[in-house]
């Protein structure tokens, strides 16, 4: 990621620069090695208040953040005068203010190929498990001793009734980015009718990753399982919500890997207790951790897996996430556009400020 494009002398009247990691955490390496050698002066802290990342950050010339998780609002980022980039060490960027980062020439880094591989299994691995009635099945194996042999047709009425033929089943994906598509192609490998929708996303591309360009309302009409893979914007903030259910088949599951707010769980609950879908697996949920009183713990039609779907052994590791941020950091540093700026619009001014021409 450093050396993405050809290196620049940094325009700057001071020596050194201030980098601010407010996402600071025990235990966690997050890259400032990669910061050496660039007259650094590192500012660590954990803080999710506007007036404590206004307070902390005063001064910045980069900023390692939260994307998902700290308040990164046009109010904070105006303060941010020396700023060039804030980097999220994470997919989510949602409560980063971009408009008002790009107003400031601020570049907006995240991590885009983070956890592809992990996140499309996890999605894959709750459409089988629903489809499959495992968890179910597993529960009355261990309560009642169930036993589901071609005899048994009261408990196979009773624990697998229905299970259709997956062959063919229709697979509707909601976000067509890497992970979306990543998705798509597994799913296609299983026989699965693949349709997907994303209004940013030409429909030969989808096409050409196996899967059929739709409108919203068929693909909760036609799918047998909708998953969810969209990035969380006011666009796609409670986008599955009541419309959406009353759409769905009653066999159909609802499956989220992405963020859990684009799904109205009350909406979410009131289907399910009517029995307008059949099940849904969810890795995210609207709140979380999930208090213990919330209804969506209650219903054994429904799997849980605790934000988990991004881990695995090379996922949590320095060189796939910690890491990156630093990276982008030291590449702005440079005067070098980041590669993973999510605000190209902001690239030429930004340019035009840090950067100065090659001797």
């Amino acid at each position: 990621m450093v050396g993405c494009q050809k290196h620049f002398r940094t325009r700057r009247k001071k020596v050194g620069f201030k980098v601010v990691n407010a996402l600071c955490t025990p235990g966690i390496d997050f890259g400032e090695k990669h910061l050496d050698g660039l007259g650094v002066t590192l500012v660590k802290g954990e803080w999710h208040e506007e007036e404590e990342l206004i307070n902390h950050s005063q001064g910045a010339d980069a900023i390692i953040c939260s994307g998902p998780s700290q308040p990164w609002t046009s109010r904070v980022i105006r303060t941010l005068s020396r700023c060039r980039i804030l980097a999220t060490p994470s997919i989510g960027y949602d409560r980063i203010d971009v408009d008002a980062a790009t107003e400031q020439s601020i570049a907006v880094t995240n991590v885009p190929d983070y956890c592809i591989d992990e996140v499309s299994n996890q999605a894959i691995a709750l459409l089988m498990a629903l489809h499959r009635k495992i968890v179910t099945i597993d529960r009355a194996v261990r309560d009642e001793q169930a036993h589901l042999t071609p005899f048994q047709k009261e408990a196979l009425e009773k624990h697998a009734c229905p299970i259709h033929r997956l062959q063919n089943q229709t697979l509707g994906i909601i976000g067509f980015g890497k992970i979306g598509t990543t998705v798509a192609l597994k799913a296609r490998g299983l026989g699965l009718r693949v349709i997907a929708y994303d209004p940013y996303v030409y429909g030969p591309v989808m096409k050409s990753h196996g899967a059929d360009p739709v409108d919203l309302d068929t693909l909760f009409t036609e799918s047998d399982y909708v998953s969810i893979h969209a990035f969380l914007s006011d666009e796609t903030r409670a986008m599955v919500g009541e419309k959406a259910f009353r759409r769905m088949k009653p066999s159909s599951y609802l499956i989220n890997t992405a963020r859990g707010p684009i799904v109205d769980q009350q909406a979410l609950i009131r289907a399910l207790k009517e029995g307008r879908i059949a099940g849904a697996g969810l890795d995210v949920t609207a709140v979380e951790p999930i208090p213990k009183e919330d209804p969506i713990l209650g219903f054994s039609n429904v799997i849980l897996s605790g934000h988990s779907a991004w881990y695995s052994t090379a996922s949590n590791s320095n060189e796939e996430l910690w890491h990156k941020a630093a990276l982008q950091v030291a590449s702005a540093l440079k005067g070098e556009w980041p590669c993973y700026a999510v605000n190209p619009q902001a690239k030429k001014e930004w340019l035009q400020k840090w950067r100065s021409p090659v001797e």
